[in-house]
């Protein structure tokens, strides 16, 4: 009797600081039971808020937990599934959540780790199956938006140095590529008019080349960081709209 007294205490102390937040001496004494009481790693709640615990202290050792808890309970109930999906949406393991949560009927939160991970047609498919239809229907908006054409920005750029990026929205990095191509070019052209072809060749090579198609490349990842930075804003205002409610603490 004395023994199941102190083992509860001790599981009491480590459940009561976990629920008021206090991680890091929740997992001590959570340490501390399984130790004296290694029959306790068997029972999922105490696993399961210990490796949360764990997590708020260190991460990667915290999702190596929960990565053992999945393997070590096959049959877990949805509840415990969704519990251990929204740590792994917050430590960004989406891709983890998914794999998780594809077998349950838990859509919302899978098709917000689809959204996290960048799956939006997946993300889409999944709302469409739940019956977010709306919420579907903000994703087809956004596949559908116009975006800069990366191909068009890098043509361009192959006429004319620095206008594949002032089409992709970087008129400054467009106007410094232009300059650096026309000062490049003038300084060939002078070293031809004047017959001095070894400089010409220096600076063909080791400038105006450069230049050039370090333009086509900037013109590229304008156009990328373009429509990244539109797809985060996008789904900045998407997770506002429409996650605000869905606790992954």
């Amino acid at each position: 009797m004395l023994v199941l007294l102190v083992l509860l205490s001790q599981l009491t102390l480590a459940d009561s600081l976990y629920s008021h937040g206090y991680y890091e001496e929740a997992r001590i004494e959570y340490l501390r039971v399984f130790l004296f009481h290694p029959e306790l790693k068997q029972e999922i709640g105490p696993r399961l808020r210990y490796a949360i615990s764990l997590t708020k202290y260190d991460e990667t050792k915290g999702i190596e937990e929960l990565n053992s808890i999945v393997n070590d309970f096959p049959g877990l109930s949805i509840n415990f599934k969704t519990d251990i999906a929204r740590q792994y949406i917050q430590a960004n393991r989406n891709y983890l959540a998914i794999s998780l949560l594809s077998d349950t009927e838990e859509k919302e939160l899978l098709g917000l780790a689809y959204l996290l991970d960048d799956q939006i047609s997946n993300a889409r498919n999944t709302f469409v199956e739940s019956g977010d239809y709306e919420l579907a229907g903000q994703i087809d908006d956004h596949i559908r938006s116009p975006k800069k054409s990366e191909r068009t920005a890098v043509l361009l750029s192959l006429i004319l140095p620095g206008a594949g990026q002032t089409y992709a929205g970087n008129p400054r990095q467009g106007f410094m590529d232009f300059t650096l191509n026309m000062g490049s070019a003038y300084l060939l052209y002078n070293a031809i008019r004047q017959h001095k072809y070894v400089d010409a060749c220096l600076v063909f090579f080791f400038l105006l080349n450069r230049f050039y198609l370090g333009s086509l490349h900037n013109a590229q990842q304008s156009a990328i960081s373009h429509n990244q930075q539109l797809h985060q804003e996008w789904l900045n205002t998407l997770l506002k709209d429409y996650f605000s409610n869905t606790a992954i603490d």
